[in-house]
């Protein structure tokens, strides 16, 4: 009770007030807050996560609101993609946290006995998340719900790029979440990173491109925290013989135009088997592109904007390292860059050597599926990997032969609203992972408990030197688990 009065008597954050100076005090307050056990117990867990879904329920227009400014989306993809994910995430943590909390007994072999062994699932500490612009609601809110669910002290630091939905947030969280344990600031930026580097977190879940991901991942291990990467690149897309190319190009049109290109595990380029199927592909792209958006997207409100004018900048400059067949315009000042498909796109430039992160597709082709797949290996593993084809043969190929965070036959972009599938990269794509009850088990580290009896005539004298050949034999025989096999015959 004291300890719990001296934390609330101690300063605490202000709206995205946190000054780069401040952030060592921020730091020690929350590690305060975490020894003196405030953010253990099932019920202040159950609490926050409550606080956080009673946000997304009855701020949910506020949230639209934030997001359309910042990003130019339709209502439907900020409540499919953003607040509802977010809410099934607290729904799912809800409904098992209790479970996920015990600590599970599990066997004991011949050695440990007459002792019980038990896998305790403890919080990390204060755990420091970093989220991005694109998806600031479900990038900030599903990990932040899974390390608050799992005990631990939380710093959370939201994009500066998506400021009206970083700053509605802020502004709505720390209303409800306990200050006490959680800070959140939303207006810092590369600056601020660094200082945040230069701290001992216990934890760090960082979203964001490969090079500032490794700058996070290097600080980190300075001081050997473990980490959780969720980062991006170039998501291929296969396209074989036998797919029907209208139903392809209208789900990869969609999921490409998606948040206007602006997702992580979007398809970056398409590899196509053959030219004639190259181009019947580009016809049913561009026919689903003006399907969904007119004859002038700029027009559709179910087409978003890019983040700012200097990304719009950037996207414009890679028209030129291709051959556009559809669309080409860029208006920076406008934030506009329409739906465009690029051919023969040179592979030594910006447009085939980085992501793209906006609505641009280059689309390749190839002699074969065993070429694409070679060329999809000869470069980063992806945080994506779409195959379409209608044989299982080739399909089950293209999953054995290349490696990525995830993998979809004949369908893009659906994996993270499934809370029970695992989201994350490998490689270069990121690493862990988390979703569902895999958000808790990221933010918690599993540890391993015997309770062993104090009774003096069941401790076995066995162990206790001085060794014998006898002794030497049977323990030779115990610890390889000679009485387990014994029992398994």
């Amino acid at each position: 009770e004291i300890a719990l009065t001296l934390l609330m008597s101690l300063p605490l954050s202000h709206e995205g007030k946190i000054a780069n100076a401040d952030i060592p005090a921020v730091r020690q307050r929350l590690t305060k807050a975490f020894l003196s056990n405030v953010t253990k117990s099932y019920e202040w867990r159950k609490a926050q996560v409550e606080a956080v879904l009673g946000v997304l329920t009855n701020h949910k227009q506020d949230i639209i609101d934030a997001v359309h400014k910042d990003l130019g989306r339709h209502a439907f993809e900020i409540i499919t993609s953003e607040i509802n994910v977010c809410k099934v995430e607290c729904e799912t943590i809800l409904a098992h946290l209790a479970d996920w909390m015990k600590p599970e007994r599990v066997p004991s072999n011949l050695a440990t006995l007459p002792g019980t062994s038990w896998v305790y699932r403890d919080p990390f500490g204060v755990v420091l998340i970093v989220s991005p612009w694109n998806y600031p609601v479900q990038l900030s809110l599903v990990p932040l719900v899974g390390a608050l669910a799992a005990g631990n002290a939380v710093y959370l630091k939201l994009s500066r790029h998506s400021p009206h939905t970083s700053s509605c947030l802020e502004r709505l969280l720390l209303n409800v979440l306990d200050r006490r344990a959680i800070a959140i600031e939303s207006e810092g930026g590369a600056s601020t990173i660094t200082a945040l580097n230069q701290e001992q977190w216990d934890y760090v879940f960082f979203t964001g491109s490969v090079s500032v991901g490794r700058i996070v991942y290097e600080a980190a291990a300075k001081h050997l925290t473990p980490v959780t990467l969720e980062l991006g690149g170039k998501n291929p897309c296969i396209v074989d013989s036998t797919i029907d190319l209208a139903l392809a190009a209208k789900r990869i049109a969609w999921a490409k135009f998606f948040n206007c290109g602006q997702t992580c595990i979007t398809v970056d380029y398409i590899l196509v088997v053959g030219e004639a199927r190259r181009n019947e592909l580009v016809r049913h792209l561009k026919t689903w592109i003006t399907s969904f958006y007119g004859w002038n997207p700029r027009l559709s409100d179910s087409y978003g904007n890019i983040v700012s004018v200097d990304h719009a900048k950037r996207l414009e400059g890679l028209f030129s390292m291709g051959n556009v067949v559809h669309g080409g315009i860029a208006i920076p000042e406008e934030r506009y860059v329409a739906p465009t498909l690029i051919t023969n796109p040179r592979l030594d430039t910006p447009l085939m050597q980085d992501e793209v992160f906006g609505p641009i597709i280059p689309i390749i082709v190839v002699k074969s599926v065993d070429e694409a797949i070679e060329f999809v290996n000869a470069r980063p593993h992806a945080l994506a990997l779409y195959a379409f084809s209608a044989d299982e043969e080739v399909q089950s190929r293209i999953l054995r032969d290349t490696r990525s965070g995830a993998a979809l036959v004949n369908e893009c972009l659906l994996h993270p609203s499934n809370h029970h599938l695992p989201f994350g990269g490998v490689g270069a794509s990121g690493l862990g992972n988390y979703h569902g009850e895999r958000s808790f088990k990221t933010f918690t580290h599993e540890r391993a408990v015997i309770h062993q009896t104090t009774q003096w005539w069941l401790d076995v004298p066995l162990r206790y030197p001085p060794y014998s050949n006898l002794m030497t034999k049977v323990a030779d025989f115990i610890t390889a688990g000679g009485f387990e096999k014994l029992a398994a015959r």
